[in-house]
């Protein structure tokens, strides 16, 4: 994570989850996180073609020159991009993951900025797969920002992290590891070498591990 806005968002939602693989909607506390707050968003997952922004904060919707609020979060993606970013929501969604997306954002005049976004599962009244918290910044404040939209999204970098080191539906299979962190950049995916591999849910279970 590049930027500290994600650091501390993300550091701010893990504390709050405890041992759960994701926190209450309820739990967020707007006022512990007010340096970040114009910088976060809230996400309704309605289906696999809607994430509606529930809540986005001033500074994220001055990026892009208007309100966020209502506005379906995959419109904001160019088209060759779109499945990436359907297939990171859904890991977030159903499998509790946290993502962390680098993209590009261009304007009508071509004038480029870097940024940084993280996305994080929140649980509503007890549900899953209802509702996702985020963040998204620049990594630099040019002249310009606010004043010419940001048009054209293009993804730069997809990461998929397990504050476990594994996946929500793992975890009753197996005894609990020590807890830290596993990161998987999307890069390796196609690095991975062929391994026994069998299903469990909707996804396919490669075994292997650390040697």
């Amino acid at each position: 994570m590049k930027h500290q806005v994600t650091r501390e968002l993300y550091t701010y939602w893990d504390s709050l989850r405890g041992g759960r693989t994701a926190p209450e909607r309820s739990d967020i506390d707007p006022a512990e996180i007010h340096t970040i707050l114009g910088d976060t968003f809230i996400l309704e997952y309605n289906d696999d073609h809607s994430q509606t922004f529930r809540l986005a904060g001033t500074r994220l919707c001055g990026s892009f020159c208007r309100e966020l609020k209502g506005r379906n979060f995959l419109d904001l993606w160019r088209k060759e991009d779109l499945a990436s970013i359907k297939i990171l929501l859904a890991a977030v969604a159903d499998d509790e993951a946290a993502a962390v997306i680098g993209f590009e954002g261009k304007t009508e005049r071509n004038q480029t900025l870097s940024f940084e976004t993280i996305l994080l599962p929140l649980r509503h009244y007890g549900q899953p797969k209802s509702r996702i918290l985020g963040a998204a910044s620049p990594l630099e404040m040019p002249y310009w920002i606010g004043i010419w939209p940001l048009m054209d999204l293009n993804v730069t970098s997809l990461r998929l992290i397990w504050p476990d080191e594994r996946p929500s539906f793992m975890r009753n299979s197996s005894p609990k590891p020590e807890k830290q962190t596993g990161i998987l950049p999307a890069s390796t995916i196609s690095q991975i070498a062929p391994a026994p591999e069998r299903r469990i849910g909707h996804l396919k279970v490669i075994e292997g591990g650390k040697s």
